[in-house]
C-alpha cells in the first residue's frame, strides 16, 4: 500500500454519498479521498470519512455499524473557536490507514490519525484511538492488543 502523505481536500467541496457503492445504508464522506484496495467489504450502517484521507488495504472486512473518522471538531467546541465553514479550519483532520487482511468488528469506531497494521482483527464495539501493530487481535474501549498472531 502507498504510504505517501495525503493532501487534505478542500472542506467546502466535500460531499456525502449515501447508498451507492457498498449498500443502501452506507455513508461515504469525501469519497474521492478514500483509497480502497481490492476485495473490500463494507456492511450496513457504516460511515467512512475521507475528509482527512482514508486508505484501506486489500482483503478488508468492515462489519456493520463501523464508523471510521478522519476529522473531529472537539477542539472547536472546547476552545470555543470561530467556525469557518468555507475552509473547515476549525476542524482537525488526520488520515487513517488500514492495512491488508483486516477485520473490523461490528459497531467499532476508528478515530482520526490511526493506523491499523496488516493481519489484524479488531473486536466488535472497539474504540480504536491509537495505532494497532501488524499481526494481532485488539479489542476494547480503548482498543488494546490482547493477542499477537
Amino acid at each position: 500500500m502507498d504510504t505517501s502523505p495525503i493532501t487534505l481536500p478542500n472542506w467546502k467541496l466535500l460531499k456525502n454519498e449515501i447508498g451507492k457503492q457498498f449498500n443502501e445504508f452506507c455513508i461515504l464522506r469525501g469519497k474521492e479521498f478514500i483509497e480502497l484496495g481490492e476485495d473490500v467489504w463494507v456492511g450496513y450502517f457504516c460511515l467512512l470519512d475521507g475528509s482527512g484521507g482514508l486508505k484501506i488495504g486489500n482483503q478488508v472486512s468492515i462489519s456493520s455499524g463501523v464508523h471510521i473518522y478522519t476529522h473531529d471538531s472537539s477542539n472547536y467546541r472546547i476552545h470555543n473557536t470561530e467556525k469557518d465553514p468555507e475552509s473547515g479550519s476549525h476542524i482537525d483532520r488526520a488520515p487513517v490507514v488500514i492495512g491488508n487482511n483486516v477485520q473490523i468488528g461490528a459497531n467499532s469506531i476508528v478515530l482520526k490519525g490511526v493506523s491499523i497494521g496488516n493481519n489484524v482483527i479488531i473486536g466488535a464495539l472497539s474504540l480504536v484511538n491509537s495505532d494497532i501493530p501488524d499481526n494481532c487481535i485488539a479489542v476494547g474501549n480503548p482498543c488494546k492488543v490482547i493477542k499477537m498472531l
